[in-house]
Order: C-alpha cells, then sequence, then structure tokens
C-alpha cells in the first residue's frame, strides 16, 4: 500500500472519535431546537463527506492493487484535509461550549433554558467555523509569505556585508501545482534581488512528467551568483539523473555530496556543501565529515540538505559553518489545532520544523 494512502487512513482512524462525538453533539442540539427529523442528519453527512477521499483511495486500491492518490480529483483530496482542521477546530469550541454548560449547571436552577442556549450555541459555531476554516486554507494556499532573517559573523569581508540568500524548497511541480503557480513564486523571489539563490530540494512531487516543467519554471529565478541545489526525497525516486539534467539545462548544479566554492572577488569567497539526506539515502557521517575537512579558508559557510538531523548539525557546528539550509517539512503543512495547541505530523518525525 502506498505511503500516502497509508498517511491518509491512519489519519482518518484519527479523526474518527472527533467525527463521532461531533455527530453524536449535533444530533442532540437539533433535536432540541428543531422538529423536522432531516435536520438530525445535516450535519453528521455533512461530516461523513470528509471521509470520500481516503474510502475511495482504499477501495481503489483494494480493487486494482495499484492506486495513483496525486491524480485523485483535487477537491476531495482538498475536501479531506480541509475536514481534518475544520473537525478539530469544531471540537474544540464545541468541549468549551460543553464545559460551561455543565458549570453553569451549578449556578441556575433553569436547565431547559441552558440547554436550548447550548444547543443554539453548538448550531452557530458549526457555519461560522466552516467559513472561518475555509477562509484560512484559502488564504495560506494562495500566499507566499517572505520571511527575512540577518546573519551576523565578526571580521567579514565588505563584499558579504549585504549578501542576500534566498532559501526556497520543495516546489513540488505537479498537475496541481503547474508552471503558472511555480512562476508567481519566481516572481517574488526574483523581486528580492538575491546574490545566490539554494534549493533545497523535492523539484516534483513524483515521476518523470513535469521534471522539465519544474526545471525550468525555477530556471527563471535569478541570482547574482546562480541558483544551487540539493537532492529531496521525491527527486529521488523520480530518478535523480533526470532532475540534474534537467536543471542543468537552466545552468542550475545539482549539489551531491560535494563542495561549491563562489568566488566573490579577490577577498571573499563563499562555500557551499550540498549534502544528500533523504529517506532512501541517509548521509554518510565519513562522507560529510571528509566534504567538511575540506572547506577551511572560507568566509561564509553553507551546509544545504533536503532533510537535516542531529549529525548533520554536529558537523557543521565543528566545522564552523555558518547556516544550514534543509526543506523536507513544509514549515509542518497542515497544522491541526485543538485546544489552543497545534499539531503536524512533521513534529513526530524531526525537531527541525
Amino acid at each position: 500500500m502506498p505511503w500516502l494512502l497509508r498517511m491518509t487512513l491512519v489519519v482518518s482512524l484519527i479523526m474518527a472519535p472527533a467525527v463521532i462525538y461531533l455527530m453524536w453533539r449535533y444530533f442532540q442540539s437539533t433535536k432540541t431546537i428543531f422538529d423536522q427529523r432531516w435536520t438530525r442528519v445535516v450535519v453528521p453527512v455533512l461530516l461523513i463527506s470528509f471521509y470520500a477521499f481516503p474510502v475511495s483511495g482504499f477501495l481503489d486500491f483494494y480493487l486494482t492493487g495499484s492506486i495513483d492518490i496525486l491524480k485523485y480529483f483535487k477537491p476531495v483530496v482538498y475536501w479531506f484535509w480541509f475536514g481534518l482542521v475544520f473537525v478539530y477546530l469544531l471540537l474544540t469550541w464545541v468541549i468549551i461550549a460543553d464545559v460551561i454548560k455543565f458549570i453553569s449547571r451549578f449556578f441556575t436552577h433553569k436547565k431547559e433554558t441552558v440547554s436550548n442556549v447550548h444547543a443554539r450555541v453548538i448550531l452557530v459555531l458549526l457555519p461560522v467555523l466552516f467559513l472561518f476554516t475555509g477562509w484560512k486554507t484559502y488564504d495560506h494556499t494562495t500566499s507566499t509569505a517572505v520571511t527575512e532573517i540577518t546573519l551576523s559573523l565578526e571580521e567579514i569581508p565588505s563584499v558579504l556585508q549585504d549578501f542576500k540568500i534566498i532559501h526556497i524548497s520543495d516546489i513540488q511541480g505537479d498537475e496541481y501545482t503547474g508552471e503558472e503557480d511555480i512562476a508567481e513564486y519566481i516572481r517574488l523571489v526574483n523581486e528580492q534581488n538575491p546574490d545566490l539563490i539554494v534549493f533545497t530540494g523535492d523539484l516534483i512531487s513524483y515521476g518523470t512528467d513535469f521534471i522539465q516543467m519544474a526545471a525550468r519554471a525555477l530556471g527563471e529565478a535569478e541570482a547574482t551568483y546562480g541558483t544551487l541545489a540539493v537532492v529531496g526525497d521525491h527527486d529521488f525516486w523520480a530518478g535523480v539523473e533526470h532532475v540534474e539534467q534537467a536543471l542543468a539545462e537552466q545552468g542550475i548544479p545539482l549539489l551531491r555530496d560535494e563542495n561549491m566554492v563562489l568566488n566573490l572577488d579577490s577577498t571573499a569567497s563563499v562555500l557551499v556543501t550540498g549534502v544528500t539526506e533523504v529517506y532512501s539515502k541517509e548521509s554518510d557521517p565519513q562522507v560529510v565529515d571528509s566534504l567538511m575537512d575540506h572547506a577551511d579558508g572560507q568566509d561564509l559557510k553553507i551546509l544545504a540538505s533536503h532533510q537535516i538531523d542531529g549529525h548533520l548539525i554536529e558537523n557543521a557546528i565543528e566545522h564552523s559553518y555558518d547556516l544550514a539550509l534543509a526543506g523536507h517539512t513544509h514549515g509542518g503543512q497542515i497544522r491541526v489545532p485543538f485546544m489552543g495547541m497545534t499539531f503536524s505530523a512533521s513534529d513526530l518525525e524531526t525537531d527541525f520544523v
């Protein structure tokens, strides 16, 4: 069973208790206020509809023996992940309303009034939080934020004092993220007028169909000293040689356990150590150590990898690297809110989200 389908099914099971509790709560609330029986099934039908994607995916795989989830109808896929966030946000406020209702019973004898008010609050929460989650989902999936970080170094050459590096990662070109989407993203990158661009992997989502498209779009990125890239998980699975060739056609070197030195002028140089650290090929500590042993004498030293782990961080510190850049986690990607906290699958995998 493909890992993406397994993950979706696991998330579905984790989500099930929340869905069951909300169905029961809304059945009780509608029974308190409305006489028509059909009103009691509206919310359960809505909540069950979020399972259209995992159920159809499981049946597809069970009946055919194979599945390509990334080719599923986009709204159905988005509906499931939207539902995950919405369900737990709604559950948070429903629990708060339930606690307030429970406590209020100790301060009033009008239990029927409390039940009616509680039922109405519960019903109002649903459309309000549905619209709020929809707005947040749209905003977060259609906008790009620029985060600026200043790196302060001692005794740095004057040519490096305003040196600007753009770090981008996980473009994931596919049916969902096409050339126009990536071009809009790259336009924002170019507006920053970078001196150097470091791309830390996952040019595409899967297969080879979108490698040329994504490479062309990334090739439009403009920096004084060009763009450097390292291998991502999806690049490795698609075939590193295909990704390397497509990037080379755009003038973008793919650093595969190797160093590259950029000589800015006669007074300064920048070293980028590109390490392949992915699920299918973890970096060899001895290889990393050897690369970094040959990294002396540079004014700015950068480690770039798709994933990051303890031994890479330790080696970078030991060899006096100034900066480590990595991608992979998509900043946590879907972060599920519950009781004032947020949870992400990335939190379970790494300390470096």
